[in-house]
């Protein structure tokens, strides 16, 4: 069975483009012009991947992101925004909001070819079911759930990936190139306050939990790595 993926895009002709690519590469898809009916489509069928125009009628693509990952049902669909906004703050609220990745307008072809089948990889190393323990931490990857002496630490989506990127690669430096493409699949060129963020963050709730924060430690001058 082909992968579904779902193409939420208002632009009849971005989106036949969209739709055209994905076909002759061997994906299902199902294109929508709102994310009303989307979630209709939901209900019935479970995309592997959602792709995600922000300039929409009566429902944004932001506010279409924050229902599908606050929700229990489809928080772990990968979703890549495909859009023409393209300040470094509308890719920041777009990851931080929960997108694995962010495609700018115009796009050429094999660009979204590589992107989805990017996506889709990772999507599929995670539904292993696989459990990572560290120092007392033991986090539950296909639940994307994290405890220590059995109680949960409440992490983000990017929060959580951070901590298992880290642990994944324990003892080892990784840059904050590795990093962004581990965790955002975007390169964020000279951008450092997002991670230095989300790292602080993920320090503060270990902390919080009775987890000695300095296990993470900062790489002066090349990015952060996990101790044991």
């Amino acid at each position: 069975m082909n992968p579904l993926i779902y193409s939420v895009e208002d632009d009849s002709n971005i989106s036949h483009v969209i739709h055209i690519a994905l076909t002759n590469s061997g994906y299902d898809v199902q294109s929508f012009v709102d994310g009303k009916s989307m979630f209709s489509a939901l209900e019935a069928n479970r995309p592997n991947l959602i792709l995600l125009d922000i300039m929409l009628p009566e429902m944004d693509g932001i506010e279409i992101l924050k229902r599908l990952k606050n929700g229990q049902s489809y928080r772990d669909i990968p979703v890549m925004i495909v859009s023409a906004k393209s300040t470094e703050l509308d890719k920041v609220i777009g990851l931080d909001t929960g997108a694995d990745d962010y495609l700018l307008k115009p796009f050429g072809v094999l660009e979204l070819i590589s992107r989805v089948k990017a996506l889709l990889r990772r999507s599929i190393k995670e539904e292993t079911g696989m459990i990572l323990q560290s120092n007392g931490l033991v986090l539950n990857i296909e639940e994307h759930s994290c405890y220590y002496q059995n109680e949960q630490i409440p992490l983000t989506s990017k929060e959580f990936s951070l901590l298992k990127v880290l642990i994944q690669n324990t003892n080892k430096t990784l840059t904050r190139e590795t990093i962004f493409t581990s965790v955002w699949g975007y390169d964020f060129v000279g951008e450092t306050r997002t991670l230095d963020v989300h790292m602080k963050e993920v320090r503060a709730k270990l902390t919080k939990a009775g987890v000695d924060p300095d296990l993470i430690q900062t790489v002066r001058g090349v990015g952060y790595k996990w101790t044991e």
